[in-house]
């Protein structure tokens, strides 16, 4: 049975997750920004050559996610799995995500694992671990 703190953070985590894949699909980039805290961390360890490892801040956050929706369309994500940490201020979630290139109109389908830390409702370090196989293929011209 959890507790009356676990289930406020449980609700936080899916809180958080909902809105990150909810407001990606509708293209609402200005209200998904806003999960993140001003100073947050975007952490991309599998990134191959010329993307971006790591983001920091808000607005290059905002600026990456506005860059991606030029070059991809999102169509669905899977309702995340979501395992809160002991010390309640972490989460990972494990999630997919269909979609296409629209450079190429090639399909994107990605399996995530992200880490996600949080204060006060807000995102404050995101670690994303993803497939970067899945992007170069679907952005590589035949």
């Amino acid at each position: 049975m959890t507790s009356p703190m676990e289930q406020k953070e449980n609700n936080t985590a899916h809180r958080i997750m909902h809105g990150f894949t909810q407001w990606l699909l509708d293209g609402k980039l200005d209200q998904w920004t806003e999960l993140f805290a001003t100073n947050a961390v975007f952490e991309f360890p599998y990134a191959p050559a010329g993307y971006p490892q790591l983001l920091e801040g808000k607005d290059a956050i905002a600026k990456h996610v506005h860059s991606l929706f030029e070059q991809m369309e999102i169509q669905e994500f899977s309702e995340p799995v979501i395992m809160v940490a002991q010390d309640q201020d972490q989460f990972v979630a494990e999630f997919t995500c269909k979609g296409r290139s629209l450079i190429t109109n090639k399909p994107y389908h990605q399996a995530y694992i992200s880490v996600v830390t949080h204060h006060n409702g807000k995102i404050t370090h995101y670690k994303d671990y993803w497939n970067p196989l899945v992007v170069l293929e679907s952005l590589e011209a035949e």
